[in-house]
């Protein structure tokens, strides 16, 4: 089992008062001054507003982004999807901490929508496949649209599929740094990651195609 990445299976307001459960976005100080937001728990309806209000108390770095922090399980994907939209209006520098994990839509939408993104040692990224609470049944038509906007914020959408097509409804990819990186998840300011994620590329030098 290679080290970077482990299978799991799955039993599938500092800044503002919050309702139970909803995500809760506080301020991060630096010894230099520097301010970032830190988002954690879950992904509720009304969080896209609550990150925009956070995100305008946040310094700007050298290279541009404001920077945010995320520990969360997850949550709404229509809800993370506009948070996406004011990450995308704002810009934004993605880190996963040391100790925390960004699992399900934190994973697959908040983390990609970075501008640059990156997993400190110890941290985590969780990725599975859509899917209904209701029925458990998987939803290929919200995988696809996830892997599409993947694509669209610079990240690899073949890769996305690929990790949400095998890991399914009951388990679960769990990558540090280096696991995501290797499928093109992650990206650093100054570099542009390769057309095909070298993990990507392996499987396709090494697999043979067979007929059914």
């Amino acid at each position: 089992m290679l080290k970077w990445l482990v299978v799991l299976v799955a039993a599938v307001s500092a800044l503002l008062p919050l309702p139970a459960s909803a995500m809760e976005f506080r301020l991060l100080q630096s010894a230099a001054g520097s301010r970032s937001v830190v988002a954690t728990g879950e992904i509720r309806p009304g969080d896209a507003q609550r990150l925009g209000r956070a995100l305008e108390f946040a310094s700007r770095q050298k290279n541009g982004p404001r920077q945010l922090l995320l520990d969360s399980p997850g949550g709404s994907v229509g809800e993370a999807l506009a948070m996406a939209d004011v990450m995308d209006r704002v810009g934004v520098t993605v880190i996963v901490p040391a100790h925390a994990v960004c699992a399900s839509a934190c994973a697959s939408i908040l983390f990609v929508s970075g501008k640059y993104r990156s997993i400190a040692k110890g941290g985590g990224l969780l990725v599975h496949s859509c899917f209904d609470d209701r029925t458990g049944q998987k939803v290929d038509d919200c995988d696809l649209y996830i892997a599409a906007h993947a694509q669209q914020e610079g990240a690899s959408g073949l890769a996305m599929m690929a990790l949400q097509e095998a890991a399914g409804t009951r388990a679960a990819f769990l990558m540090n740094e280096q696991g995501a990186a290797c499928f093109g998840l992650t990206r650093e300011a100054g570099h542009a990651n390769p057309r095909t994620p070298p993990c990507i590329a392996a499987l396709r030098r090494h697999a043979r195609r067979v007929a059914r």
